[in-house]
């Protein structure tokens, strides 16, 4: 059995080793087990929790298939974070403590920004990132031709594996390379593709789906889910805000409808994946949308509930010190609540 904090009750679907497997989750019983244990156990509905200030949710970014370790865009250890979000999402919920839940879903069309298919070498041929560790950021190198360096990433530090336009609009590319420019977000990162709306891979991890509705069952709980990911051309590196805004669709702009939501609760757990990418951002954009305010006291990063792509990111440890200056708590999936 794989290791996690102690269930202070342990629904039927649950099973440590679920954490590894793929399999069709049950949500109607998941659902049916959550509102009997609720009536058995007289426990308090969300609405409730909320009206007497003492309610708490909890905050999953991108926890979706095609993240996990053997999922088409793997960040290691997502199983495990899955698990040990599961356990405290489970007890939280026993122990009259969350009344909340939002998760992010990262999907993206065919032909997205990000992908290495949407852009092309001189003759015309996609990337492909499978042969080159799956990621790599584009620098512009030759703007009359809309030239892009691509660097991908070794064992033994970057290289670059050749120049590359986009047939999608060579003017809107650079365009977006500028934006991120001069926004300080980096160059265009490219990834295999992963999360294709339409496809599994956009599907929340089975054992995390069975969870939540758990989760909602016993306490009448409706789950906020935040979309991200649906315009092709700009990239989403956090839940709240695409890289490029576009005030015409309603991704592309700030979603302050979420933080005015996450202000009703006593606090806001934290837990996803990657830590040094869209968790980061996740992050990074809660705390500046509530810098200089009291509610960064209200904000958790629950440790053991994240993996990053690259282990100790000076920019992770850069947050998580500015973070910790400004009163948010660290703690573990197995903390008292």
């Amino acid at each position: 059995m794989k290791k996690h904090g102690k269930l202070v009750h342990t629904p039927a679907f649950f099973n440590s080793e679920k954490a590894d497997q793929n399999y069709q989750p049950d949500i109607g019983a998941a659902f049916r087990e959550g509102i009997a244990f609720g009536l058995e156990n007289k426990l308090a509905p969300a609405t409730l929790l909320l009206a007497r200030g003492n309610a708490h949710a909890l905050m999953m970014t991108d926890l979706q298939e095609d993240f996990r370790d053997n999922g088409r865009l793997p960040v290691k250890e997502t199983n495990r974070v899955v698990l040990n979000t599961c356990v405290r999402l489970i007890n939280g919920v026993v122990a009259d403590y969350y009344a909340g839940i939002f998760f992010s879903l990262d999907g993206h069309h065919p032909f997205h920004i990000s992908f290495d298919h949407y852009w092309r070498d001189s003759d015309g041929r996609p990337m492909d990132l499978s042969k080159h560790g799956k990621a790599a950021i584009l620098t512009l190198v030759d703007e009359a031709n809309g030239l892009f360096k691509a660097t991908a990433f070794g064992p033994d530090g970057p290289y670059e594996i050749g120049l590359y336009r986009t047939p999608f609009g060579v003017d809107d590319s650079i365009a977006y390379w500028k934006h991120l420019r001069r926004t300080r977000q980096g160059d265009i990162w490219v990834f295999v593709p992963h999360c294709l709306l339409g496809t599994d891979g956009v599907n929340l991890h089975p054992l995390l789906v069975e969870t939540i509705a758990f989760a909602c069952g016993a306490r009448d709980i409706q789950p906020v889910i935040i979309q991200k990911g649906h315009l092709y051309n700009t990239d989403w590196f956090g839940p709240l805000e695409a890289c490029r805004p576009d005030m015409v669709q309603n991704q592309g702009v700030f979603r302050d409808e979420i933080i005015e939501l996450m202000k009703m609760f006593e606090a806001i757990e934290f837990s996803g994946v990657a830590e040094d990418f869209c968790d980061y951002y996740m992050k990074w954009q809660t705390l500046s949308k509530l810098s200089g305010t009291p509610y960064l006291k209200k904000l958790r990063f629950i440790q053991d509930c994240t993996a990053p792509i690259i282990p100790n990111a000076k920019h992770v440890w850069e947050l998580n010190a500015r973070a910790m200056e400004e009163g948010v708590k660290f703690i573990l999936h197995d903390e008292p609540f």
